[in-house]
This record gives structure tokens, C-alpha cells and sequence, in this order.
């Protein structure tokens, strides 16, 4: 009888809310709101869009971001956040985990209009602001599309939401490779 090669357990490791993307949205949260008080036609649409879709997108990642460890010299190790590809924003929020998710749309609907709907029906609408803040010029882009008022109102929205949450470690194992977003079209 052959012998079982023993399994190598991966540990999984997650803060949640991730300080490390936390800080970078926290940032961009900041020049959306100095952006936001510039008076109308300064000619700031294009970059108040932008840092709003991207505020949004890393606070998401941040209620879902995981932690690699690589080695480095003389026994120490470098932290970091594993890479999440794309700027999907429902997709995003779909790796939140069904908890911290079902409290986000609790909250969201509790301050919102009824009309915007659920939080992901509100990110749904703001899917593809970041393309589109960037590249304004290209056939079939149209920033009039994009309602300024739910963009903006999901950044501030997050930023307040994350700012009440205490960041939480846990470490999971698996024998598992980490699961890792791919780029759309790759295998």
C-alpha cells in the first residue's frame, strides 16, 4: 500500500476592513470631496468622476482584500494585499463576505432614497465610471449617463460605512491555492 503524501496547508489570511487599501481609498475619497466643492463648470467632471469610481472600488476591495506573506531577507517578510483584478464593481462586491455584505445593504438602504434601491442596484448603475472618467473621447462613452448624485453619495457612503468597522483578523487554512481573480479572458 503507497503512502499519502502529507498536505501542505495555506493559511488565508484576511483584516477586514483591510487598512493598507483602506488608506489609498481614504485618500482618494479626500480629492473626491475637494473635487466634489469646486464650483459647477471648473471643469473638474472627468477627475470627480474618477476618484469617486475609485474610492468605491477600494473600499470594496478593502471589505474583502487577503493578505500574501513573501520572504524576505534575513527572516523577514514582506505583507501584502493579494492582487484583485478588475473594476467590476458588483463583481466586488460579491466577495464580500454574506454577513459584512447583508449589514453594507442594511445600512446603505437605511440612509438612502427608495429610489436608488439596493446598494448593488446603486453600484450597477455606477458600473463603468472608471472607464468612462478616463476616457471620455472614445465612440460609445458618455458621462451623462452615469447619475452624479448616487456616484457620489455610494463614495461618501462607503468611506462612512468603513469608517465604523474595526478591522477584524482571521486566518483560514486550506490546502487550497488561493483563489485569485483573473483578468477577463485569461484562464
Amino acid at each position: 500500500m503507497k503512502a499519502l503524501a502529507p498536505t501542505k496547508l495555506r493559511p488565508r489570511r484576511r483584516e477586514i476592513p483591510d487598512p493598507q487599501v483602506r488608506d489609498a481609498a481614504d485618500q482618494f475619497e479626500t480629492a473626491r470631496q475637494l473635487l466634489d466643492a469646486q464650483p459647477p463648470g471648473s471643469g473638474m467632471l472627468c477627475p470627480l468622476m474618477n476618484n469617486a469610481a475609485v474610492a468605491i472600488e477600494l473600499y470594496l476591495k478593502c471589505l474583502s482584500a487577503e493578505k500574501e506573506c513573501a520572504d524576505a531577507e534575513r527572516g523577514w517578510s514582506i505583507v501584502s494585499v493579494t492582487r484583485q483584478f478588475g473594476h467590476g464593481l458588483t463583481a466586488l462586491l460579491d466577495r464580500i463576505e454574506g454577513d459584512l455584505k447583508d449589514e453594507l445593504d442594511r445600512a446603505f438602504l437605511a440612509e438612502f432614497p427608495a429610489s436608488w434601491g439596493s446598494f448593488r442596484a446603486a453600484l450597477e448603475q455606477c458600473e463603468g465610471a472608471f472607464e468612462t472618467s478616463r476616457y471620455p473621447f472614445e465612440l460609445g462613452r458618455d458621462v451623462s449617463k452615469f447619475p452624479m448624485d448616487i456616484l457620489m453619495g455610494c463614495s461618501h457612503f462607503l468611506q462612512q460605512f468603513v469608517s465604523k468597522l474595526h478591522t477584524t483578523g482571521t486566518i483560514q487554512w486550506s490546502d487550497q491555492e488561493p483563489q485569485r481573480a483573473r483578468p477577463q479572458g485569461q484562464r
